[in-house]
Formats: structure tokens, C-alpha cells, sequence
């Protein structure tokens, strides 16, 4: 008898909680809605269809997440998600932009991809490519992953024009999907968008060779190589050096190191120093020697041409200065660029003057090979 007390006791408890949770429900549909209260809740049958409030309902949806846009004519609930991912950008000022670009980004999207929508969207907006998507009709999701590299050079979204043109330059030069990613993980880390686009200009050239990156300590420059308009990311301005005039730039390693070599010289030769030339600009070359813009090693901010304050320029093979650098410039990271007998791997007569940045571990190896770096790049190509 005890036990039939207790089995009616719990029967008549779970009666009761199933009828007071289908009550609520049918009298307060937001019962289960979290944040809910009497306020807010005029509120939102004020401002939400009847749609709207039976989504918000099923989803259960916290109202933080959509309160301060519900006022707008533009707003509409199920696309919540799209405007906060477009908030959490900064990119957008007012309510009614993030209200519009989601709208137009979520509407377009669900059309076409339906359930994969969402996750498309985050990748859109969190590299900043719902624009080109929006309103450019060449856009191409299985390109996106050249996108994500190209689109921080651009402030438009012509990039994707840009894109689609230079694939097919590339294609036309035998790249692979695969390499063609690769340059262009390469060539958007190191070139601004005029940079690319001179960069693109030799690419219909087959005998021309494009490098993508032009950054590295060994990269050489000649007739058939082309950096475009590349101008290294570290330049820095040189000071507490004797130099030809003010404004002359160089990488910050190659800067760095020059003043350890110049600290190191011995007196009466320090003196007798000064840099005549440093980092060229491609603008610089265009002006001075066009054929040569592009193509210039002092273009990549890793050489410096010196020169003699008391031995004419022509004579400064025989000075000490020059003497000395040949002796030790190496072990400051420096090698002597042109050196003799080397004309038919540097495709350059021997010149005392020009002095390359390799960083310590190369210039040590390059000086006791007796080399040069086309000669050393080669053997470790080999290798």
C-alpha cells in the first residue's frame, strides 16, 4: 500500500510539470528564451513577425544577440549571425551598413549554398572578402585561398579582376595549381599592390624569370630575373656613416652589420670610407637607367657601393681601404658582389667597389670557396 502512495505521489508530480511547461508554453511562447522579461518582450512582439518570434522561440536565441538591431526596418532575426560577424570586424560604422551587407551577404549565400552558408560567410568576412563576393560577379570560391593572400594589398575589391588575370598568366607559364599558390603565398608577403602589378607585367615574357620572393639573403638579379617594383619591408635610413648624401637607405641587418665592419676598420681607414651608393629605388632606376629597373641588386636593400675620400673612384682597387675589405669583409657578412675572374657566373666585369650583404654564415663560406653566389647557390642546389 506504501508503495502505491509513492508511485501516485511522483505520477501526479510529473502530470503536473508537463502541465504547468505546455501551459507555459501555449500562454508565454518566450518562457524558454533566455533574458527574457515584461519589457523586452513588448519589445519584441512589437518588432518581430510572427515568423520572426516563432524562430526566435525554436532557436532559443540569448537576446543580447540581436536587442540593439530590432528597431531597424532593415533587420531580420534568422540572419543575426551574418551582422555579428560583420561587427566584429570594425570594418563597419552604423548599424544600418552591418544590417544591410549581412542582409545582402546572407540572402545571396543561402540561395545558393544553402546549409553551408554560415561557415562560407565566416570565411568571407573574417579575411575581408564579402565585398568581392557581393559585387563582383567573377568571384570564385575555389579560388579563395589566393584570395586570402592577395586581398590585404588592395583597398577595393578589384583584386578579384586581378586575380583571375594573373592565374591565367601563370597558367600560361606552366605553373601548377599547387605552384601557383605558392607564388602567390610568396609574392603578396613581399610586394605591395603596385609592386605585384609591375611584378605581372614580364609575366607573358617566358624568357623572363619572376621571383616571388626577393627577401632571401642569396637572391641574385640579371637580365632574365625580375622583382618589379619591390621595395624590402626593413629599410632603414643610414646615419653615423660617411656617405655620399643624406637620404640613403639599406637593409636593416646589412645597416647593422656595415657599422660593426666600419667600427672594426682600423683608424686612418674608417676615415678614408664613404658609401657612394646604398638601396635603388625601381622609380630611381626608371629614371637613371630603365633597362635596368627590376633587375638591379641594389634594389633589394643588400648592397652598398663604396668608395675612397682620398683615391679616385677608378683607382680604388689599389687603395687599403679596399684591401682591407677584400681581407675581411666576409667576417661581417659581406662578400665582394663582382670579383675577378668570376665575370662568366656573375655576367659582371670585376668591380672593387660593390659589396653584397649574405649575412656571417654564407660570406664565410663564399670567402673561403673563393666564390661568388651564383657559384654557391648552385653547389647547394647540388647538394
Amino acid at each position: 500500500m506504501e508503495n502505491k502512495r509513492k508511485y501516485l505521489f511522483i505520477t501526479v508530480i510529473a502530470l503536473f510539470i508537463v502541465s504547468f511547461y505546455t501551459i507555459n508554453l501555449r500562454f508565454d511562447p518566450f518562457y524558454r528564451v533566455n533574458g527574457i522579461n515584461n519589457d523586452n518582450r513588448m519589445i519584441i512582439e512589437k518588432y518581430l513577425s510572427k515568423e520572426e518570434q516563432k524562430y526566435l522561440v525554436e532557436n532559443r536565441i540569448p537576446l543580447y544577440h540581436f536587442m540593439k538591431y530590432i528597431k531597424y526596418d532593415d533587420f531580420y532575426l534568422p540572419y543575426y549571425q551574418y551582422y555579428e560577424l560583420l561587427e566584429k570586424t570594425g570594418r563597419y560604422s552604423t548599424n544600418t551598413s552591418i544590417l544591410q551587407t549581412g542582409n545582402e551577404l546572407a540572402t545571396k549565400l543561402t540561395g545558393i549554398y544553402k546549409g553551408a552558408s554560415y561557415d562560407l560567410a565566416k570565411k568571407l568576412v573574417e579575411h575581408d572578402l564579402e565585398a568581392g563576393y557581393l559585387y563582383n560577379q567573377n568571384f570564385d570560391f575555389d579560388k579563395l585561398q589566393i584570395y586570402y593572400e592577395i586581398r590585404p594589398l588592395y583597398e577595393d575589391y578589384s583584386y578579384v579582376d586581378d586575380t583571375e588575370y594573373y592565374i591565367e598568366l601563370l597558367k600560361n607559364r606552366g605553373l601548377t595549381d599547387k605552384m601557383i599558390l605558392s607564388f602567390f603565398k610568396q609574392a603578396c608577403a613581399n610586394y605591395s599592390r603596385y609592386g605585384l602589378t609591375t611584378l605581372m607585367t614580364q609575366a607573358n615574357n617566358p624568357d623572363m624569370f619572376l621571383i616571388p620572393d626577393p627577401s632571401a639573403l642569396l637572391t641574385t638579379l640579371s637580365d632574365q630575373t625580375y622583382i618589379g617594383a619591390y621595395v624590402p619591408h626593413n629599410l632603414v635610413l643610414m646615419s653615423d656613416i660617411h656617405r655620399l648624401k643624406y637620404a640613403m637607405y639599406l637593409n636593416n641587418d646589412a645597416y647593422d652589420a656595415l657599422k660593426k665592419m666600419i667600427d672594426a676598420m682600423p683608424d686612418e681607414i674608417a676615415n678614408d670610407f664613404y658609401v657612394k651608393e646604398a638601396y635603388t629605388s625601381f622609380t630611381d632606376l626608371q629614371y637613371s637607367n630603365p633597362n635596368l629597373a627590376g633587375k638591379d641588386e641594389r634594389q633589394l636593400g643588400h648592397t652598398v657601393s663604396i668608395a675612397s675620400k682620398s683615391i679616385a673612384y677608378q683607382e680604388f682597387e689599389t687603395s687599403a681601404l679596399s684591401q682591407w675589405l677584400e681581407a675581411h669583409s666576409y667576417e661581417y657578412g659581406f662578400i665582394l658582389r663582382y670579383p675577378k675572374r668570376m665575370a662568366s657566373s656573375t655576367n659582371h666585369v670585376y668591380d672593387a667597389h660593390y659589396y653584397r650583404y649574405v649575412g656571417k654564415k654564407n660570406a664565410n663560406k663564399i670567402y673561403k670557396e673563393n666564390s661568388c653566389i651564383e657559384e654557391y647557390n648552385q653547389k647547394e642546389a647540388a647538394e
